[in-house]
């Protein structure tokens, strides 16, 4: 069967390139020729101008701090580049939706999720893309851990969702908050799944992982958002541990003050920097899911405590305890892999019976 994912892929996000990556692996592994939607789109119109001084003054901080570190920026870029390259297929750019409505690539079945694909306010040009809105009308429809992030539909955005979702064999959603809220508005059933990183075990990740330039013990931190405890969490753990701090740095400037700061980690180092890690603390959901995968003991500190896709999961496996609330209380309960592997391994034989309910 020839199958299309459509997802975001094109920040040099850790997180967003790992997820394309599992879901695009996994459907290959099952027999299917799938490919990855690509698009072209003019920079000018992703983005929406903004004339706040502090923006302003940030973007020139960052202008400035890339002009500094150009050569590693660029090693990163390339690195990701290298990695779609040699490990996804896509299919040609497509600039508009009139693009590729015009001429949309020939496949029985298509497939949205999982970063922010129903968020309306992302990239709104290309927003039926992901909910499909375009292509052989007999096609397989269904999403696979969708996500939404901001679920502040107007009605006319509500009722669009809602007929292009008539149209899908099966709609899963990554949290299940989000399986309310699509619910409430369409009356169609949903179910919630983990997100595709999940889809590959530690021994598939440690596959393509490479060694690390660092070694020894260390304390790993990963931010992609901004988040003042962050410090504060890690000056009290290596004070503890006497751990020297590692931070991966996917932006120009430095989130912390850490013992070394990356700049140019490619996706396979990544991978490398958390299987060899001691500790890991982030602010990130894809981090978190990482440290996860690879058994580590991670201190999470998500954007809002009372109800978000880090506690979500964290939840799931039983690890609320690492939950960062305050660096005055750091958990160091012993954690249980064994069990937390277990809920894991149920969750990902849960998600592949879907796809193979989905398209064999």
């Amino acid at each position: 069967m020839k199958t299309l994912t459509v997802t975001f892929h094109h920040s040099h996000n850790y997180g967003a390139l790992f997820q394309m990556f599992a879901l695009h692996s996994k459907i290959k592994s099952m027999g299917h020729e799938n490919l990855v939607l690509e698009t072209e789109l003019d920079p000018s119109k992703r983005k929406n101008k903004s004339y706040n001084p502090k923006v302003i003054l940030r973007n020139a901080y960052m202008y400035v701090c890339g002009k500094i570190r150009k050569k590693e920026l660029q090693m990163l870029y390339k690195s990701f580049a290298d990695f779609k390259k040699n490990h996804v297929n896509f299919t040609v750019p497509y600039t508009s939706m009139d693009d590729l409505r015009n001429n949309p690539p020939d496949v029985d079945a298509m497939i949205t999720g999982s970063d922010q694909v129903w968020n309306m306010t992302t990239i709104p040009s290309m927003i039926p893309s992901r909910f499909l809105d375009f292509g052989n009308p007999d096609a397989i429809r269904f999403s696979y851990a969708a996500s939404i992030e901001n679920m502040h539909y107007s009605e006319e955005q509500k009722e669009y969702a809602k007929e292009q979702l008539k149209k899908f064999k099966g709609i899963t959603l990554r949290e299940k908050s989000a399986c309310d809220f699509i619910e409430s508005f369409s009356g169609l059933h949903t179910e919630s799944l983990l997100d595709p990183v999940f889809l590959f075990e530690k021994k598939e990740w440690n596959a393509i992982a490479k060694q690390p330039r660092i070694q020894g013990p260390y304390i790993l931190c990963y931010q992609v958002l901004s988040n003042k405890l962050m410090q504060k969490v890690v000056n009290k753990l290596q004070k503890d541990t006497g751990y020297p701090v590692v931070s991966i740095c996917n932006v120009s400037f430095k989130w912390i003050r850490a013992d070394y700061s990356f700049f140019d980690v490619s996706p396979e180092e990544f991978l490398g920097l958390y299987s060899n890690a001691s500790y890991i603390v982030t602010t990130s959901f894809h981090g978190t899911a990482f440290g996860i995968i690879f058994n580590k003991k991670t201190y999470t500190i998500p954007r809002n405590i009372s109800s978000n896709r880090i506690c979500d999961l964290m939840n799931l496996v039983g690890l609320e305890d690492y939950v960062v609330k305050s660096e005055k209380k750091l958990s160091n309960t012993s954690i249980d892999w064994d069990r937390v592997n277990l809920i894991i391994d149920g969750e990902r034989n849960r998600a592949i019976q879907f796809l193979h309910q989905m398209i064999g």
